[in-house]
């Protein structure tokens, strides 16, 4: 039952001496709970709903947080109308200067809005043409479109999808999961908005980032649509644009902190595990305060993994160890690679942690592995003397050098003292990776009979540390370079360099496939490492003879490809989950028989 706003017409007519006229409405009543509801035209009223609606109809959590009335609904597409029918070139004009620098362009975001709606309609046809083009379209219902999405979430709104766990909800969530209509749930993408991809503090919209991160679940790895969960909890914004914003859809409060944000992510994660033990949970663009707090808190007990740690340090792994074999190296010569690392965020360090257990695993002992990086912030190089309460990552004092007269040493400075073969950026820092750092890099790396690898893997286009035909020309060809960002290939002196894309898309579907298939209990390290090496593996299956080099040769301008066609991506997904699988059931972590699990995949 839900009441209409506006008085019914018989109260036209009505005593106004009568003390029950003020009560009296336009009732409607629905024979609909939960989604059937928000589904149905006639009886839904989108997120205008009050709480007490929501309650009685079992729509608590199916909507985001804060109710708004019609005529902000009316509002947000009267805002369409108007930016769609009026001339636009001026505001055309000033759009595309600021996607430029995300490097999401208008057809992008026109192909976005296009999948969106036929998502609304047909989820059928919607995944089918996903799965069919999944090259031509991950990037528009994933990164970098879905960074645009997510921005403009509050904005482009139409209808529910997912679940919202809020800070009003505290105490409720047990009963309110179970508003969720599936009975059966594989996999959960939960993000709390806070640091959505490069673009910082997107609160209630970043819902955007786990409906896109789920979609390539079901494209890649195959995942079934009906059982799988993309959740956001608000527990609010520092983001002081959203909180004037009048069509913003989430709580309009400063974010909550330390032990009480715990406290709503245990209910939350208990609510979610208690109706579905068996699911894994992905954790998605925490802050890097929480993100290195929530895994270490749950990893050990439950089926969990944060791919911004995890998964990038997977990807990153993988193509490191694909450029050692393209040179005709065995994967143990990566404990002659030095790196120079810029940034010390969660998922930096997450990159970090995955080479150095990659190391130790080949022979290094694990203080001989950490002595094999060099870390900078934005304040310089790491070392011992620096004060731990002035990082935003206390962690990264784990990898602090002991040569102290390099303290907050730059870039150049810094690879001077580390003489790396390599180079990652995380920083979000456009243009660091200077041509002088570059020409350096190589230099170092032909000393140890290695080409330089540069991964300049910060999101999006425009915080990149250097484009990937900036590493070419500066090198002379001579640098494996993979990206964070989509770049265009390169053309040096006749040759085209392909762009690799360092892209988590690669990794996340494989390590989900795996974990649920062999029904693991956690995701270990081991079952990173071992998707990094599978992934690595298919690449070079993939691309055979044309990704090897002839013969040792620092100064080999072949193309190297790092990561295989994402026309391939079921394939690398499968080989991957495998991986992870055979892993699992070596350190005696899964449920089911590992034959099994193998018969699924």
């Amino acid at each position: 039952t839900s009441s209409s706003s506006s008085q019914s017409r018989d109260s036209d007519s009505a005593d106004p001496l009568d003390p029950l006229a003020q009560f009296k409405c336009a009732t409607t009543i629905s024979p609909k709970r939960g989604m059937s509801v928000l589904r149905d035209p006639w009886f839904t009223k989108g997120t205008a709903f009050t709480h007490a609606e929501r309650e009685r109809l079992a729509l608590r959590g199916l909507l985001p947080p804060v109710p708004t009335s019609l005529d902000v609904q009316k509002d947000r597409i009267m805002e369409e109308w108007a930016t769609g029918f009026k001339d636009r070139r001026e505001a055309e004009s000033r759009e595309k200067r600021e996607l430029a620098r995300s490097g999401v362009t208008p057809e992008m975001i026109r192909r976005h809005r296009l999948l969106q709606d036929l998502h609304d309609r047909n989820e059928t046809l919607y995944y089918h043409l996903l799965q069919e083009n999944f090259r031509d379209m991950a990037p528009i219902v994933y990164t970098p479109t879905v960074g645009w999405a997510c921005q403009h979430f509050a904005h482009t709104y139409r209808n529910a999808r997912g679940m919202y766990f809020s800070a009003n909800d505290k105490g409720d969530m047990h009963s309110m999961v179970y508003n969720w209509p599936n009975e059966h749930v594989d996999a959960v993408v939960v993000t709390d908005g806070s640091r959505i991809l490069g673009l910082g503090d997107l609160g209630a919209g970043g819902m955007g980032i786990s409906i896109g991160k789920l979609d390539c679940y079901v494209a890649s790895a195959g995942f079934d649509p009906r059982r799988v969960l993309p959740v956001c909890l608000d527990v609010g914004t520092n983001n002081e644009y959203l909180l004037k914003d009048p069509l913003y859809l989430g709580l309009r409060q400063k974010r909550i902190t330390g032990d009480a944000y715990v406290e709503l992510v245990d209910e939350m994660m208990a609510a979610i595990l208690n109706r579905y033990p068996r699911a894994l949970v992905q954790f998605e663009d925490f802050s890097a305060n929480h993100a290195n707090l929530l895994l270490e808190r749950y990893r050990n007990h439950h089926l969990v993994f944060n791919d911004d740690i995890q998964g990038t340090g997977c990807s990153a792994l993988a193509g490191v160890l694909t450029s050692l074999a393209a040179q005709g190296l065995r994967k143990c010569a990566i404990k002659r690679m030095r790196f120079l690392v810029a940034g010390a965020g969660g998922s930096a360090l997450g990159v970090v942690d995955s080479i150095r257990q990659a190391m130790v695993r080949h022979g290094l002992s694990d203080e001989e592995a950490r002595r094999n990086f060099w870390i900078c912030d934005h304040h310089g190089l790491i070392t011992t003397a620096r004060d731990p309460s002035t990082m935003h990552n206390e962690t990264a004092m784990k990898y602090a050098r002991p040569e102290t007269k390099y303290e907050k040493a730059d870039l150049v400075t810094a690879a001077e003292a580390a003489r790396p073969t390599a180079l990652l950026g995380f920083s979000t820092a456009h243009g660091i990776f200077t041509d002088r750092l570059l020409k350096r890099v190589q230099h170092y790396a032909s000393h140890e009979q290695l080409r330089p690898l540069i991964l300049p893997m910060s999101n999006p286009t425009s915080n990149a540390e250097c484009t990937h035909a900036e590493a070419v020309f500066a090198t002379n060809g001579r640098a494996i370079v993979a990206t964070g960002s989509p770049f265009p290939d390169a053309d040096h002196d006749g040759i085209v360099y392909p762009n690799n894309q360092a892209n988590n898309i690669y990794t996340f579907p494989g390590i989900a496939l795996g974990a649920v298939a062999g029904q693991c209990e956690r995701v270990s390290d081991g079952m990173v490492m071992a998707a990094a090496e599978a992934l690595s593996k298919h690449t070079m299956d993939v691309y055979g003879d044309a990704n090897r080099m002839i013969c040792l040769n620092p100064n080999d301008q072949k193309p190297i490809r790092l990561f295989p066609p994402l026309e391939g991506a079921r394939n690398a997904a499968v080989d991957v989950a495998v991986g992870v699988v055979v892993q699992a059931a070596e350190e005696g972590l899964v449920r089911r028989h590992r034959t099994g699990a193998l018969e699924v995949l």
